[in-house]
């Protein structure tokens, strides 16, 4: 006959060191596909790369977390992507005139020319009143690499918006 005889100060001790382990790989996996998804693209210059940050793992009763992820202002829009929307110079934020050169000026760098432009129309031309910025497609550069490392590891992730 087999006796089988489980403390569970031990057990819980064990899964939670365990667990610390799991969580710390995926969030390595994690920071390691953003950063090689952010170095390519229109986000070449770095900023956003290197702002990825994690905390964690944390244990509490049950469970242990992590998270990963930036704080810059912008960092949300590259990850879920922008709509079409206005942008208006810092020392102007509302003030909506059209071919005026006068300052401020909406300054910015276009990476298709390579160089920096001004815009003169806030927002963008007269034949764009509220098109300033085009939107762009999200980049996914914190879930497309947690789906690979979860399948990796045998997890399902489940992604909704907080």
């Amino acid at each position: 006959m087999a006796r089988v005889r489980m403390y569970r100060a031990l057990l819980r001790a064990h899964s939670a060191r365990e667990g610390v382990r799991l969580v710390r790989m995926v969030m390595d996996d994690v920071a390691f596909g953003a950063h090689a998804m952010l170095l390519g693209g229109p986000y070449s210059v770095g900023d956003l790369a290197a702002s990825i940050q994690r905390d964690g793992p944390h244990v509490f009763p049950g469970r242990v977390t992590g998270t990963v992820g930036s704080k810059l202002k912008y960092a949300r829009a590259v990850h879920d992507g922008a709509k079409v929307h206005w942008i208006f110079p810092k020392r102007s934020v509302g003030v909506v005139r059209f071919g005026s050169r006068k300052a401020p000026q909406l300054r910015f760098f276009w990476r298709k020319r390579g160089k920096i432009v001004y815009l003169p129309h806030i927002p963008g031309s007269a034949g764009k009143i509220g098109r300033s910025h085009p939107g762009q497609p999200g980049k996914h550069y914190l879930t497309e690499p947690l789906r690979r490392s979860a399948r990796l590891h045998g997890f399902r992730v489940i992604v909704f918006d907080i």
